[in-house]
């Protein structure tokens, strides 16, 4: 009787107030510049709420589920650290060392994870690593089967103890622009390496996609399918054996050591199903001021079935990021670099270089974008190029130009913009041609062509002014054409006057 009237109590008794702001909101934070800056959190519902920045007070009120936001419009960039302060009835946050600049996202898989450390000339970069307004949001991987508010990280400032574990592309791309604007940058670093782009795309987006529909119904069967108890069983009978083969591999002294069995992943948090990694990670940025995104990702799906659909993939997910942040920021990504053995044939197939079209074909579906082509500084045998200034200062070229209006840079290598045929001849036309010269100074390669039989024959080709001409002696009549098409091309050597490659590309 006695717990039940306390509880009585209790219940009658106002809220106590309280205020929580995502932790993206934190010491070291960058606010976007010029265009709007949303500040949100949670309190008590209806709660009034001040924020206080940069000797402005905006006023506003929380819904009945305490949701709030502020949207700060117009701010300037700024060269050192201010203010952010919150205010609720009972409660306040203070926010140190916050700056105003440029804000990007940096998202992808493994090779937009992949760290600084870890890439060319560490150990020269991070020694040196000296710059308090590039800022990076240093992330944890979280999937989730339904969308999520928060999300752990913190800001980052540039200097050798912090430098090592940025994201290198969104490192190498925040140090162009730094040194181009002249203004504070923050990057965002929102990647889990290995995972599908359907990952980072939310259900009610993939549900308008037949291709994205199905994706969604294998993975509600798997979801329905799996059982804890019966995952968790599985997972001690295999331990068991492992144990004993273990036991036997220490007694023999023979072979590789057994390796360990793995615990069943709760479908719905599986970061490699649709959707996972858009709750547990975008979600709960969704709205946080930026400029746009770059994106490195690809591998996963040239892997899983799903080459010839990442066009439409990856153009859902840019939509549904746009949709969801209330404009177009711009986006950037990075066609998949040269990686496996090199082919020696024509004709050959691959979903590697598929996913590779599909990317070069998004620059006209997808608007405000563009491509960093890299397929001259990948390795064979490593799915992770090592050399990350050269993906990053890709990138930000085109930034530069298209956001920023910078027309002096070349922003781009050759891309496939037509064809015609001529006197038993493909005549071949590119955007970004200026200069169209061989790399090395050797014949073009990696030209195909074919006739009306579709076999593909290594053509001749030469370089007249921003076209090439193609032809093969034993031709008449050629129909179609096509270029570094392979997961490899070695000795593709098509370049501009800058120097940047051509990518890959079919005429059919």
């Amino acid at each position: 009787m006695k717990n039940i009237l306390i509880a009585l109590i209790l219940t009658a008794l106002p809220s106590l107030a309280g205020l929580k702001l995502p932790q993206i909101f934190s010491d070291g934070m960058v606010l976007q510049r010029d265009t709007t800056a949303r500040i949100w959190g949670w309190t008590d519902a209806n709660a009034p709420v001040k924020v206080v920045f940069s000797g402005k007070t905006h006023e506003t009120k929380a819904d009945q589920n305490g949701d709030w936001h502020v949207d700060l419009k117009g701010l300037k960039a700024t060269a050192e650290g201010s203010t952010l302060a919150v205010e609720v009835p009972g409660a306040s946050k203070v926010i140190q060392n916050v700056l105003v600049g440029e804000v990007w996202l940096a998202s992808g898989q493994s090779n937009m994870e992949w760290r600084v450390s870890s890439s060319d000339n560490a150990k020269e970069e991070i020694a040196k690593a000296n710059d308090p307004l590039l800022r990076v949001y240093v992330s944890a991987n979280v999937a989730e089967n339904k969308p999520q508010k928060d999300w752990q990280g913190s800001w980052k400032s540039t200097e050798p103890a912090n430098t090592g574990s940025f994201t290198a592309v969104g490192y190498y791309f925040a140090k162009r622009l730094r040194a181009e604007l002249g203004v504070p940058v923050g990057v965002v670093e929102c990647a889990w390496g290995g995972k599908p782009v359907q990952a980072f795309t939310s259900e009610e987006a993939l549900r308008e996609l037949p291709a994205g529909k199905t994706l969604l119904e294998d993975k509600a069967k798997a979801i329905s399918a799996y059982d804890p108890g019966k995952a968790e069983a599985e997972f001690q009978k295999q331990q068991k054996i492992y144990e004993d083969k273990i036991a036997q591999w220490k007694k023999d002294k023979k072979g590789r050591q057994p390796r360990g069995p793995r615990k069943g992943v709760d479908p719905g948090k599986n970061p490699s199903m649709p959707s996972t990694i858009y709750n547990g990670m975008i979600a709960p940025i969704v709205g946080y001021g930026n400029r746009g995104a770059i994106w490195y990702q690809g591998e996963s799906n040239a892997n899983r079935g799903t080459a010839g659909q990442y066009e439409e993939l990856m153009g859902c997910m840019v939509a549904d990021w746009r949709q969801r942040w209330g404009h177009d920021l711009s986006f950037y990504w990075v066609q998949l670099a040269n990686f496996r053995e090199p082919t020696k044939e024509p004709g050959i197939e691959s979903d590697w270089v598929v996913v590779q079209d599909e990317m070069r074909r998004a620059l006209k579906s997808i608007p405000k974008s563009g491509m960093a082509v890299i397929n001259d500084i990948g390795a064979a045998r490593d799915i992770h190029p090592k050399n990350k200034h050269d993906v990053g200062d890709r990138l930000a070229r085109w930034a530069l130009v298209q956001d920023y209006g910078n027309k002096k840079i070349v922003m781009s290598g050759p891309l496939y913009s037509g064809m015609e045929k001529k006197d038993g001849k493909i005549i071949v036309s590119f955007d970004h041609a200026d200069g169209l010269k061989s790399r090395d100074g050797k014949e073009l390669q990696r030209f195909e062509i074919a006739g009306v039989d579709g076999k593909w024959h290594w053509a001749k080709a030469t370089i007249d002014h921003d076209k090439v001409i193609l032809w093969h002696d034993d031709l008449k009549e050629p129909v179609k054409a096509r270029y570094a098409w392979a997961a490899n091309p070695e000795g593709a050597n098509l370049v501009n006057g800058e120097g940047l490659p051509t990518s890959c590309f079919t005429t059919e």
